[in-house]
């Protein structure tokens, strides 16, 4: 079995190498009314000439780990957490290989998220430490036409980090 992996917070330093990181904006809002506060363009998901499909993730509590992962060499995937905290597992986009290299695991707060750059490699986001939901965008069809998995060794991942 591999070393355990920790959860590291999500940053838009240490995530830079995997894509983008969606959140609230530390800056001052654009606009504002009763009962509401608007950031505009917090970040932008690239244009892929086709349709984005909007999923969503019901996740409950499982042993951390995982044995899996795909990658989409045309599609920018993000991923937002609804409710709960995830654990959203990821290795560098490296086109000559066709398995990942080492993976990082990043914690998902509600209202956090991530935009996956095209080839990064990653699986199903894993409850943090209770039930959790989220929403996928990717470009429509991406399952059936642009994705490639892999099955390896169980990675485990540490559950109090």
């Amino acid at each position: 079995m591999s070393a355990e992996l920790s959860p590291r917070p999500l940053g838009s330093e240490s995530f830079a190498r995997y894509g983008t990181v969606v959140e609230q904006p530390d800056r001052a809002h654009d606009a504002e009314g009763p009962g509401w506060r608007w950031w505009a363009e917090a970040a932008s998901l690239a244009a892929t000439g086709d349709a984005y499909g909007i999923g969503f993730l019901d996740l409950e509590p499982a042993p951390l780990r995982f044995d899996w992962a795909e990658r989409h060499d045309r599609s920018p995937e993000m991923i937002v957490t609804l409710a709960g905290e995830c654990l959203v597992y990821v290795a560098p986009a490296e086109p000559e290989e066709d398995a990942p290299g080492e993976f990082e695991v990043f914690r998902l707060r509600q209202g956090q998220g991530v935009i996956l750059a095209p080839g990064v490699w990653h699986g199903a986001p894993l409850a943090a430490s209770g039930p959790a939901a989220a929403m996928v965008l990717l470009r429509e069809r991406t399952g059936v036409e642009d994705t490639t998995m892999v099955r390896f060794e169980t990675v485990p991942v540490a559950g109090n980090a």
